[in-house]
């Protein structure tokens, strides 16, 4: 992810847009751990900090799942 996306931005999109930009996190996180141990990348605070947006990201969406699980075992009450 070249740009740090804000929380707000997190929580406006929809959950399947938000798991796919998880994976993408992951992948990238995983190229840079590797670069990293081969000492091809220097910027190892680049690193911490990817990591610290994916768990935002992670965040979000376990917010999202259960806001979904709550939505569907009490349903809002019918109204006349």
């Amino acid at each position: 992810m070249a740009t740090k996306t804000t929380i707000t931005e997190l929580r406006n999109m929809p959950l399947a847009d938000l798991r796919r930009e998880v994976r993408g996190q992951r992948a990238l996180l995983a190229k840079m751990k590797i670069s990293i141990e081969l000492g091809k990348e220097k910027n190892t605070g680049q690193y911490r900090r990817e990591k610290s947006q994916l768990a935002r990201m992670l965040t979000v969406v376990h917010d999202k799942e259960c806001e979904e699980r709550t939505l569907v075992s009490n349903p809002a009450p019918a109204t006349a």
